[in-house]
């Protein structure tokens, strides 16, 4: 477990608004319950943990007056500084309108002007107290320095990163490349493969024809047998008609000549 001094040390301020955000966003804590909280760590608690996940003790407590101005100092005016001058506006605003209608109108009191003048006395005192306990500038050199060294560090890892980062990618890039070459030469092989098979198969056909084709060939023998006999009947027929047809007209020039003749 962590052991800090005391809270107003850097390490201590960081600790604390590292504990108002955890209150604030991540366990979703009230405003008002987290300046409560805030508070009795800066000035009485010594167990940090029992507020927040991180298990840090404070040996030395800084006292109701110490504590306080640290909680206006890191707590208030870090993380409420911006509400507490929207209040502030609001207050005048509401100061204006009570003075423009006492000024104008009899509906508003002069109490209820008096009212919304201390009131807004009330929000410029808070916001002087505010601003008062702003954290100083050495402080915050100091803290921005020390962040700086932990910048620096992680810039330098995040170069380092980077670097190895590049080195990776380019040997991706040549590896990519290389099993694109690789399937390139696996296509390759697989068209020659393919035909290599192909020139196999019909060698192998060739060599030794499959019964199917021996079937197919001899129905096709078959179906010209039968056209060339067709072929042949055909022939004849066309003969025997061509016969037919010169004895016919034969018979018409002789039957024409007899007529011609016994008619003389």
């Amino acid at each position: 477990m962590e052991q800090i001094q005391t809270l107003s040390t850097l390490r201590g301020r960081v600790v604390l608004r590292d504990i108002v955000r955890e209150l604030r966003y991540e366990k979703q804590v009230s405003s008002l319950t987290t300046l409560l909280t805030c508070w009795r760590l800066c000035a009485f608690e010594r167990d940090v943990y029992r507020y927040s996940k991180r298990q840090v003790t404070v040996i030395h407590t800084l006292g109701l007056f110490r504590g306080t101005s640290l909680w206006l100092q890191e707590v208030v005016n870090r993380f409420y500084f911006s509400t507490i001058n929207s209040l502030v506006y609001l207050g005048a605003a509401i100061l204006l309108v009570l003075v423009s209608g006492y000024r104008f109108t009899d509906r508003v009191d002069t109490r209820l002007v008096l009212s919304g003048v201390g009131l807004e006395a009330l929000m410029l005192l808070i916001l002087f107290v505010v601003m008062f306990f702003s954290p100083s500038d050495d402080i915050e050199m100091e803290e921005q320095s020390g962040e700086n060294e932990e910048s620096s560090e992680i810039r330098e890892l995040i170069s380092e990163i980077g670097d190895i980062s590049t080195d990776y990618a380019g040997a991706g890039a040549r590896l990519e490349n290389v099993v694109t070459a690789l399937s390139d030469i696996t296509a390759r092989q697989d068209e020659l493969l393919g035909a290599v098979n192909d020139v196999a198969r019909a060698v192998s056909f060739a060599a030794h024809p499959q019964p199917e084709f021996i079937e197919t060939m001899r129905q096709t023998n078959l179906t010209l047998q039968a056209f060339h006999l067709n072929v042949q009947a055909l022939v004849e027929a066309t003969h025997t008609l061509r016969r037919e047809e010169i004895q016919r007209a034969v018979r018409a020039e002789v039957e024409r000549i007899l007529e011609q003749r016994v008619r003389l």
